[in-house]
């Protein structure tokens, strides 16, 4: 699967609450890394929201079609330029309670309509399943923010 280019990484990770001009739209990104237990190599790729299918449901999707072995622990970890609205909220909590041999976190660029009950309800149902939330910060002095989002860019 391609990698994000730099650009598109820095526009759209941008987590500021105000944005300089030319305006440019914020899509919903999701960056993942599958890392197996045993040491084996990670697999990473991103998805896009689609017209009728969230990025993070498109993960599931892509999650679920590689067979992966129940016998074996894996790590999911998931970037999202948005957190989950509360229907993915409550996919991903379904899906990681029918498959426990995944782990997974989530970081976030920014919170999605964090003002709307509905919202709140999602990250608290995430939360409680054992799926933790972290707001991603803005860069430090090393330009390194919550999670190491290297390799998922060119």
């Amino acid at each position: 699967m391609a990698l994000l280019t730099a650009e598109t990484f820095r526009l759209q990770f941008n987590n500021k609450r105000r944005l300089r001009r030319p305006y440019y739209p914020r899509k919903a990104l999701l960056c993942y890394q599958l890392t197996p237990q045993n040491g084996s190599t990670p697999t990473r790729g991103y998805f896009e929201n689609k017209k009728k299918c969230h990025a993070e449901i498109c993960f599931i999707n892509e999650i679920k079609s590689m067979g992966l072995d129940e016998t074996q622990c894996y790590q999911v970890t998931c970037y999202l330029t948005w957190s989950p609205c509360s229907s993915c909220a409550w996919e991903l909590v379904d899906f990681i309670k029918a498959h426990d041999h995944l782990n997974l976190r989530i970081f976030a660029s920014r919170l999605y309509y964090h003002w709307c009950k509905p919202q709140q309800d999602g990250l608290r149902l995430l939360c409680g399943s054992q799926v933790p939330v972290e707001v991603m910060g803005f860069p430090d002095s090393r330009g390194t923010c919550a999670g190491s989002l290297h390799g998922y860019i060119v």
